[in-house]
């Protein structure tokens, strides 16, 4: 069985993802951090709930 070529590597994308986020969050305030998170956090929840919706159809 012939292995496949790795087109997407998850592990280096998520690594990436990580340090971006970091460098973002280490040249914010603390004030700008929490507003940022919950910023995103709203975002995911929303997104959560609407992924949810679709499951019941």
């Amino acid at each position: 069985m012939a292995t496949k070529i790795k087109t997407f590597d998850a592990v280096e994308e998520s690594r990436k993802w990580r340090e971006a986020t970091s460098r973002k969050l280490d040249a914010m305030t603390s004030a700008e951090r929490i507003a940022y998170l919950r910023k995103v956090a709203t975002r995911y929840r929303a997104e959560y709930t609407r992924r949810q919706s679709f499951k019941g159809r």
